[in-house]
């Protein structure tokens, strides 16, 4: 008989850390010697025993001052993020960009930067939003010594298994047991784990192979969204649950919207599109007091072919990475948003032509790869944003685990056939055929429902009221903001506060994003 539960949570911000409480150092070098501040020695994330060939896996950076060199080395895809600014003698490092922002430089704006992340939803290569604040590239090594700083990157390129398959059976087969493997050199530790689990792929296979090991979770949650979101996460969660036994827990962020959208910037560092509607997530393994947790964090673009098409492919592999650029921001659509938003000086900054340049400069460095659009996607918006997610939101969890980026299986996956990975056939036959006791569940639920509108249209109201209360609260960052179009986001704010049918307040986000932006590059 299944006794599984599924339980309900209202959460707020209380317990979810503050960047502010993340580690930092500070090394600078004047004519009386270096003064230093800050944590000298640091291990953040965590590193597997030694059985890879590219160097120490799993998800980490580390640093050390000797008291004369201060030495930064992260991990292989550079994942767990670390900001860093070097000017003027003083180099200052942390995974929170605000320890940085503390540092005596120009706050001055990335505009080649922004005008790629207001369009995507994700920075390039080691950008920021800041000039002169840049992220520690993938596998590097950083040294700095009497204000002298050096750095050696490390190397992207996904080593080809040999022999590779020859079918979709038995690449399908691989699959299987490299991810098993991935899991056995990721046991969870001997007080347990927690999971996040939706109704996609990614943290099923997680969840059954953990099952399958003999490791249940101490528990198992799932985001409910905000009005109007369809929960369908819910919905297949919920079934996964009952079919394994397990109590399932369903958690839903009920504190206020402005709070959230700023706690969202603030763990992410201002460098991922928004997702707050993960902050009851954080605030849940917060109050659990959680240890470990395991993410899904690559299954998407590794197997499951995100954001890719065969038209895309083709740009890239004949050279045509300008127009493939100019594709992608055709598909985000973007602009109508920004030029409703920001002042006409601050898009003259930005051009959608200077986006395009830099997108294309960066599609060519993956030419190379044996899937470079998947090369593309992963270094970029897998590493620069969605890693955010799990190393931002829920960095306070002490290990998270991405068993998608055990080296073997990366390595196996980048070399599979793009053809496979376009088709999600992939990695949905994957799951089923090694678990075909819960193969009946599907990966969508078409007959989920939004809420009910009288709901949706108080959410968007109660929204738009605090946003437009906080925003006049903020005159220097908003009346009188160097970015935001700000006679028109009142006006926006104040329309949608007094509607009886209001439409969803969209820019909401962009408005507070871009005051604190406005906030932040006000000052020298």
């Amino acid at each position: 008989m299944n006794n599984a539960e599924s339980h309900l949570e209202h959460l707020d911000l209380d317990g979810v850390e503050s960047a502010r409480e993340r580690p930092f150092f500070v090394a600078s070098a004047g004519a009386s010697g270096v003064q230093t501040n800050g944590t000298p020695h640091c291990e953040l994330g965590h590193v597997l025993p030694g059985h890879a060939v590219h160097g120490d896996d799993g998800i980490f950076v580390r640093w050390n001052w000797d008291g004369e060199r201060l030495t930064v080395e992260n991990d292989r895809y550079g994942i767990y993020p670390l900001f860093y600014s070097h000017y003027g003698g003083e180099i200052r490092i942390s995974p929170a960009i605000q320890h940085v922002l503390n540092g005596d430089f120009p706050k001055a704006l990335n505009y080649p930067g922004l005008a790629v992340f207001l369009r995507l939803g994700f920075f390039l290569a080691e950008d920021t939003p800041f000039e002169h604040v840049h992220v520690l590239p993938p596998g590097s090594r950083l040294t700095w010594e009497q204000g002298q700083l050096e750095l050696k990157r490390g190397s992207r390129e996904a080593h080809c298994p040999s022999p590779m398959p020859q079918n979709f059976d038995e690449t399908v087969e691989v699959y299987q047991n490299l991810f098993r493997q991935a899991i056995e050199r990721r046991p969870p530790p001997e007080n347990g784990y927690d999971l996040a689990l939706s109704g996609g792929r990614d943290s099923r296979h997680i969840f059954l192979e953990l099952l399958h090991q003999g490791h249940r979770p101490r528990s198992v949650v799932t985001v409910q969204g905000a009005s109007p979101i369809k929960n369908e996460d819910v919905l297949l969660a919920n079934r996964l649950a009952r079919a394994t036994d397990i109590d399932h827990r369903i958690v839903r962020y009920d504190g206020s919207c402005v709070a959230s959208v700023l706690k969202d910037a603030e763990l992410t560092s201002h460098c991922s599109s928004p997702h707050t509607w993960l902050i009851s997530l954080a605030a849940y393994f917060s109050r659990a007091k959680s240890e470990c947790i395991y993410d899904g964090l690559a299954g998407d673009i590794l197997s499951g072919a995100h954001q890719m098409s065969e038209r895309k492919l083709t740009l890239l592999q004949t050279g045509r990475t300008q127009d493939l650029a100019e594709l992608l921001l055709r598909e985000m659509n973007r602009e109508p948003a920004i030029k409703a938003c920001y002042r006409r000086a601050f898009i003259e900054r930005i051009p959608e032509s200077l986006a395009v340049d830099r997108i294309a400069a960066e599609l060519e460095r993956h030419r190379g790869a044996s899937s470079p659009l998947q090369s593309f996607v992963f270094w970029n918006r897998t590493r620069r944003s969605i890693a955010l997610l799990p190393f931002g939101l829920l960095g306070q969890v002490k290990t998270i685990y991405c068993p998608y980026l055990d080296h073997e299986l990366f390595d196996f996956l980048m070399n599979v056939p793009p053809g496979y990975n376009m088709q999600k056939a992939f990695h949905d036959e994957t799951i089923k055929r090694r678990f075909p006791e819960v193969s009946h569940i599907p990966f969508d639920s078409p007959n989920t429902e939004p809420a009910p509108q009288p709901e949706t249209l108080r959410h968007y109201r109660a929204c738009a009221r605090e946003g437009l209360s906080f925003a006049m609260g903020q005159p220097l960052h908003f009346t009188r903001s160097r970015l935001l179009r700000s006679g028109r986001l009142a006006l926006m704010l104040a329309r949608t506060s007094l509607a009886i049918k209001p439409s969803k307040p969209w820019y909401l986000q962009t408005l507070l994003r871009g005051m604190e932006m406005d906030r932040i590059s006000a000052h020298p």
